[in-house]
This record gives structure tokens, sequence and C-alpha cells, in this order.
């Protein structure tokens, strides 16, 4: 924003002039990037992008972009030509949309300062106008009015961005607080509630998640294969065992149309990666057991059996699930199972492979739940257009 008035799209202003000393448009944009996504928006300074580059003065910057706010126009839209569209929309409307909002998710979380920005500007660019486009197309071609493919359009971006904003927030405050994963967040939670949980109080099912959380164990083989289990069934809603209703939905799993050849396939994949991270395991634990032999040592194969049970159960887990969060939530056990295979060995690289692990358990758990609710929402749609 100016002391004027709020600054035009740069779309409306006049092209940059050509490359001088060898600065353009295009190195700016992507050095500012690069400095939003290492440091988040408030790192995004004219003068911290001219140190960056090299330049002489923040001036020589304006010559390409105009102001702060056009090169905020300029990283969104660089943002949003990550996220692929289909020319046309086809057939599959629901399939569509979900593959367009998970890839704008996906977008936002490796550049968490966009939905903290997405907002302060008018949203004309590009990129932008060719993803919202498509999305009116998809409604237009279901027969909506113009105005009611808006509205849709703008429930699904609302939802979207909401999210990332949420994911971005949480993860900044990680970092003010020097958390590594969710371990450090337990131990905090621990020192400040331990002690005072009381299901007698006016919030029991509350206290009785707060107690579930602190129970967890990420380091211990039976317990990270109970997470792995749960991040299987229950963040896409579902267990390996689940059936199908009527309607062809599994219950509990908000999803529709199980055992598509594409969801058997991706299950096929999350289960075939869990057994071979489990065969590495072995193998790694084969040649300690045959190098310790001589010192009396053995090897930990348990571990590396645990690691592969939670991984096929991630991968069962998928092939059952509805079609919201399934391959998702199955790499969530996949990566659980990773986590405990890594901790089984007992050094200190396997208890760094294991944090490495956690963090990709948590994330795909985050993708479930993500595409759960994405799944929830159309299903909403799907009901007011019939």
């Amino acid at each position: 924003m100016g002391d004027q008035g709020p600054t035009p799209p740069i779309w409306l202003l006049p092209e940059p002039p050509e490359r001088g000393w060898g600065l353009g448009r295009v190195d700016i944009v992507h050095a500012a990037v690069r400095l939003a996504d290492h440091g988040g928006a408030e790192a995004l300074t004219m003068r911290a992008v001219a140190k960056e580059l090299g330049a002489s003065t923040p001036m020589s910057l304006y010559r390409y972009v105009h102001s702060k706010d056009g090169l905020v126009d300029l990283m969104l839209d660089l943002a949003n030509s990550e996220v692929h569209t289909p020319e046309v929309p086809g057939e599959d409307w629901r399939g569509e949309l979900t593959a367009v909002a998970v890839g704008t998710w996906t977008m936002t979380k490796r550049h968490p300062w966009y939905a903290r920005l997405v907002h302060q500007r008018p949203p004309a660019g590009p990129n932008a106008s060719r993803r919202t486009e498509f999305v009116l197309a998809t409604f237009d071609r279901l027969g909506q009015d113009l105005s009611s493919a808006l509205g849709y359009a703008r429930l699904l971006d609302g939802y979207v961005t909401g999210q990332a904003l949420q994911w971005a927030e949480e993860r900044a405050m990680w970092q003010r607080n020097a958390f590594v994963d969710v371990v450090d967040v337990q131990r905090q939670a621990r020192a400040w509630f331990g002690d005072v949980v009381s299901e007698d109080g006016p919030y029991p099912l509350l206290v009785r998640v707060l107690e579930s959380f602190l129970a967890e164990r990420h380091d211990a083989a039976d317990e990270t294969a109970e997470v792995g289990d749960g991040g299987a069934g229950g963040a896409g809603g579902a267990g390996s065992g689940a059936e199908p209703d009527e309607s062809g939905r599994v219950a509990g799993g908000g999803g529709s149309a199980v055992g598509s050849a594409a969801e058997a396939g991706e299950a096929d994949r999350v289960a075939e990666a869990g057994r071979d991270v489990a065969g590495s395991a072995r193998a790694t634990e084969a040649r300690r057991g045959e190098a310790g032999a001589g010192r009396g040592g053995g090897s930990r194969p348990e571990s590396a059996g645990l690691g592969q049970a939670v991984a096929e159960a991630g991968g069962a887990g998928a092939a059952g699930a509805g079609r919201a969060g399934s391959a998702a939530a199955g790499r969530a056990g996949a990566a659980a199972g990773q986590a405990e295979g890594a901790a089984g060995t007992g050094q200190p690289a396997g208890a760094d492979a294991a944090a490495d692990a956690r963090k990709v358990a948590a994330a795909a758990a985050e993708d479930a739940q993500f595409e759960l609710g994405l799944e929830c929402l159309l299903d909403g749609i799907a009901a007011r257009l019939r």
C-alpha cells in the first residue's frame, strides 16, 4: 500500500527496462522468493533483496518492479506457476479440482509466506488467473451460473488458504520456540499440563486428547507401530479392514469411489517403499551383527520387521480408505515404520534418521488431514449440484 492509496497491480504498469548491468526482473523475483522461503514474509525488504543480488542500492530494483507491492505481485504469481491445471475441464471434475487444490496446498508448504501475502494484493497475475479460470470453467461446465461458480471457487480457495495459513503460523511458532519436532512439543506440553490434567473438570474430552498426546511415544518400537497404524487408519478415517457401504464409501472415511486402480497402485507403491525401508534396515543390522559377532554383539532384526509391518499396515490403509487422505495416510504409516526401524538401531545416525522420518510422517499426516477436509468440502458441493 502506498501513501496515496493502493498500488495498482504490476501487470497494469509499464514493462521494465531492458537489462543493463546484468540485473533483471526474473533475478529479483527469484531472490525475493529465496529470502521469504528462508525467513518468512518479515524478511522481505527491498534492502535485503538488493543485498542478496549484490546490487549497489535498493533503489536500483525499483526500475524493474516499481515498488515492494509490485515485487509481491510477481512473487505470488511465480508461486502460482507451480500449480498445474488441465487445459480444459474433463469428466472427472472432483478429481481435477482435488488435484488443483492439493497442488496449491503443496505449493503453500514450499512457500509459507504465500498464505500471509496472497490477500494483500489483487490476484491479477497470469498464473493466478489461469488457476481461477480453470475452477470457474469447471463449474460452468457443470451448468452453474457465474455467481455460483465464483462462490464455489472462493469456497475452495478459502479452505486451501486457511489451512495453509494455520500451517505456516504453527511452523513459525515452532521456530520461535526452537521446537525441532513433535517430541519437543510434547516435552513443553508435559511441563505445562502434565500435572493438572483431570477428567473431573469441565472439558473431559479435551483432557483425554491431551492425555493421549502426552502418552504417545515416538522413540519406542511398540509405540511407534501404534502411531503408524493410527496414521494409516485414523488420518484417513478408516482402517485396513473398513468396508464400503452401499454408496461405495468407507464408513468414517468421508471418501468415495474406493478401490480404483490409481489408489491400489498408490497403496502398492507405499507398501513397497515400506518393504524397501525394512529390507535396508535388515541388511544394515545383518552387517552390524556379523561385524559384532566376534565381540559378542548382535543385530536387532526385529526393528526392520516392525518397520515392514507398519509400512504394510499403511499400504493396506491406503487401499481400504476412501479417496480423501488415503495415499497421504499410507505415506504416514510407511514413514512411521521407517522412524521405528531407524530408532531401533540404537546408533546416533539412527536417531537422526528417526527424527527425519518422524517429520516425514507428520507431514504426511498433515496432508491426509487436509485431503480429508477437502473431500468433505467437495461432498457438500456435490450434494448442492444434484
